[in-house]
């Protein structure tokens, strides 16, 4: 036998995993990114054909690949987890998602790939808690701080794109707003856009605070894009006059 037989002899012995474990979990519990990576992109891996279908398996415990990851802190790995196709919107049976676990145990780098993911802040449990009253309930003032600034920055956001979506609406618009009414709402909309993504250091209270100042001062154009049309209400009428004109005829 020569040694180069022997070598690949060695190479096709099995890989010996963690017990209890499949070859997702298993990099996971070892904080082992690079081989949870190797399964992904080696065309001869030995679990290179298996390894998406074990993204979102639950253990005998109920938790997910990404719940692991979250509890243990293994922020690489979640992303790597995420980038490969894992489910973040997938909940226990008990509603517990990633984000619980990781304000549970305090996993702040945990909290915030999931942010940048665009996780769901408002999911709820079994104990009708979000992450943050999780996080509220296990002492965990630094993920509590985070939730609320996440919150607060989601909903900003949020505001931004549902005023944009009205004004850029030509149906919604027209009729409704004047040219200084619509030169204000675009011009709003453009500064409060490009503060989000200018200022890396904002707090919690200066996003609630740009919220409040954009709906403040396009309060008075919302209502207007709220109501309904005029000349929709016009045309109306003079089709239900036509009807009336032309019924009157046909009685005759």
């Amino acid at each position: 036998m020569t040694l180069e037989s022997v070598n690949q002899e060695v190479e096709k012995v099995p890989e010996v995993l963690l017990p209890n474990t499949n070859i997702v979990t298993h990099c996971i519990l070892k904080n082992d990114v690079d081989r949870l990576t190797k399964c992904f992109e080696d065309e001869e891996d030995e679990f290179k054909d298996k390894v998406e279908s074990l993204l979102n398996i639950r253990n005998e415990e109920g938790k997910s690949p990404l719940d692991l990851a979250a509890m243990l802190g293994r922020n690489d790995i979640t992303r790597e987890l995420l980038q490969r196709g894992a489910d973040l919107s997938q909940i226990s049976w008990k509603g517990f998602s990633p984000l619980h676990y990781a304000a549970a145990w305090g996993k702040i780098g945990i909290l915030k790939v999931l942010v940048e993911h665009q996780v769901n802040l408002q999911q709820k449990n079994a104990h009708n808690e979000r992450a943050r009253e999780t996080a509220l309930r296990y002492s965990q003032s630094e993920c509590v701080d985070y939730l609320d600034w996440a919150e607060a920055k989601v909903n900003l956001i949020a505001a931004i794109k549902h005023i944009q979506e009205w004004i850029t609406d030509p149906e919604r618009v027209q009729g409704r707003l004047n040219k200084e009414e619509k030169n204000i709402s675009n011009g709003a909309v453009k500064e409060k856009t490009e503060w989000v993504e200018a200022t890396v250091d904002a707090t919690t209270q200066d996003f609630i605070q740009q919220k409040a100042n954009i709906e403040e001062l396009l309060a008075p154009i919302m209502q207007k894009l709220s109501e309904p049309c005029k000349c929709s209400q016009e045309k109306i009428f003079v089709l239900s006059q036509n009807i009336s004109t032309s019924s009157l005829f046909d009685f005759y």
